[in-house]
C-alpha cells in the first residue's frame, strides 16, 4: 500500500512538472536554432537569428539571411513614434549585428532581393524582451514592401508558435489584402501544406504535429525546454510584368499537452488503483469472514 502511494505521488510530482516545463521564444530557442541551421530544408528565403558571445552581458544577436541575397536588413521597431526604431543593418560575412532601440520589445526585420523582373523578400520576428514594449500589432501594419504576409496576431511575450495550433495571417499586395492567394507552408522536419486565404486576405494555418521521437533531446542538450523546429510561409503573386516571393519564418514548438498527457494518465491509473484498494480488501475480508462462517 504504501509503495502504491509513492507511485501515485511520484506520477503527479512528474506530471506537474512537465506542465510547468518552459517555453522558448525564436530569439531564445538555440538548440533548435543551431540543428536548424546544420542542414538546408527550404528554398525559400529566411532570416535566421544567431547569439555570439559567451558572456551574457557581451552577447549580440546577428541576424543572418539564407537563401536570398540582399546588402541589408531593415529593421523596424513596436514603437513607430521611436524617431531612431527604423534602422537598415548592412549584412557583412558573418551577418547583420541587430542592435537593441531603446523602445526594446518587437522588431519585424525584412531583407529584399530585386531583379529586372523578380523581388524576393524575407522576413520574421525578433523580441528583445523588454516590458517597455508596445502592442506590434500597428507595426505588422505598417506596410513595408510589396507583397507582405504578416501575423494577425503574433504569439505573446515569451511564447511561440507550438504544433496542433491554429493560426493567422495576413496577405496583402501594395496594403490591400489578396484574396483567393495560395500559401505555403515548410518545416525544418519536413513538412509541407498549402492554404487558400479568404475573402478578407487572411489565411489561417495549423501548425503541423511533425515532432518525430526519435529527435527527442537530452536535458542537458536543450536546457530542460521543448524541442523546437522552423518553419516558413510564403506567397507568391505576379503584376506589372513583375514576380514577387515574400516569406515569413519563424519557429515553433511541441504541443503544449505533448509530455504531460502521458503523466497526467498514468498518474489517474495509479490513483484509480489506489482508490480500489480498501474496496479490494474489504472483499478480501468479506470472503474470509464467509469462509469462517460456513467452517
Amino acid at each position: 500500500m504504501r509503495i502504491l502511494y509513492s507511485a501515485c505521488l511520484f506520477a503527479i510530482c512528474t506530471a506537474t512538472a512537465s506542465a510547468a516545463e518552459p517555453t522558448a521564444m525564436a530569439g531564445h530557442d538555440h538548440g533548435a536554432m543551431m540543428r536548424s541551421q546544420s542542414k538546408i530544408w527550404t528554398q525559400l528565403p529566411l532570416l535566421k537569428a544567431r547569439m555570439k558571445g559567451q558572456d551574457m552581458a557581451a552577447r549580440k544577436v546577428i541576424m543572418q539571411p539564407q537563401n536570398i541575397a540582399a546588402d541589408a536588413i531593415e529593421a523596424w521597431p513596436n514603437d513607430l513614434d521611436d524617431a531612431n526604431g527604423h534602422r537598415s543593418l548592412t549584412i557583412g560575412m558573418g551577418g547583420a549585428p541587430l542592435d537593441k532601440p531603446a523602445s526594446g520589445g518587437f522588431q519585424m526585420l525584412t531583407a529584399r532581393e530585386e531583379q529586372d523582373d523578380a523581388v524576393r523578400v524575407a522576413s520574421t520576428v525578433h523580441y528583445f524582451g523588454e516590458r517597455g514594449g508596445k502592442n506590434p500589432t500597428t507595426m505588422f501594419d505598417q506596410v513595408k514592401h510589396e507583397l507582405e504576409i504578416v501575423p494577425k496576431p503574433y504569439p505573446r511575450e515569451h511564447s511561440r508558435y507550438r504544433a496542433k495550433e491554429d493560426w493567422q495571417f495576413s496577405v496583402r499586395f501594395k496594403g490591400q489584402p489578396l484574396v483567393g492567394q495560395k500559401v505555403v507552408l515548410e518545416t525544418s522536419n519536413g513538412s509541407r501544406s498549402e492554404f487558400m486565404t479568404d475573402a478578407l486576405g487572411v489565411v489561417l494555418i495549423n501548425v503541423p504535429d511533425d515532432f518525430k521521437p526519435e529527435e527527442a533531446q537530452s536535458k542537458g542538450e536543450s536546457h530542460g525546454m521543448r524541442r523546437g523546429a522552423d518553419l516558413v510561409l510564403a506567397v507568391s503573386h505576379e503584376d506589372g510584368g513583375k514576380r514577387y516571393l515574400t516569406a515569413f519564418n519563424s519557429n515553433y514548438g511541441e504541443d503544449a499537452f505533448a509530455k504531460r498527457d502521458l503523466a497526467l494518465g498514468i498518474g489517474f491509473t495509479l490513483l484509480g488503483m489506489l482508490g480500489a484498494a480498501p474496496l479490494l480488501r474489504n472483499r478480501k475480508a468479506a470472503a474470509n469472514k464467509e469462509e469462517n462462517t460456513n467452517a
